[in-house]
């Protein structure tokens, strides 16, 4: 009797682990960028998310947000540029891939 009791168990055990998780939420809804933004991440990471979306579907990729920057921030920011071109621009996101390899990619 003690072995069909281990035996039911772990067959029960076995079921509940193989049933399928349903999810409530869509993989669409969850990349949507108002959904993004409330759930914690920033405007940036929605924008990213909704370039990134459109691009892999063929898609014209506009801007989710205007930068408001003066003409001084963006001298310093594109000097600053020069120096560390690890830094993330604009241009980083909003431009054209291309497969063959140009003087831009330097």
């Amino acid at each position: 009797m003690d072995i069909m009791k281990r035996n039911l168990l772990i067959t029960a055990l076995f079921a509940a682990l193989c049933i399928q998780a349903n999810a409530a939420i869509t993989v669409e809804q969850t990349t949507n960028p108002e959904y993004l933004i409330n759930s914690g991440y920033s405007e940036v990471t929605a924008e990213e998310v909704l370039i990134l979306k459109n691009r892999a579907a063929g898609k014209p990729i506009e801007p989710l947000y205007e930068q408001k920057n003066n003409k001084f921030v963006r001298f310093f920011r594109n000097i600053f540029g020069y120096i560390d071109p690890a830094q993330d621009t604009d241009e980083r996101l909003h431009h054209d891939i291309h497969v063959s390899p140009s003087w831009k990619d330097l």
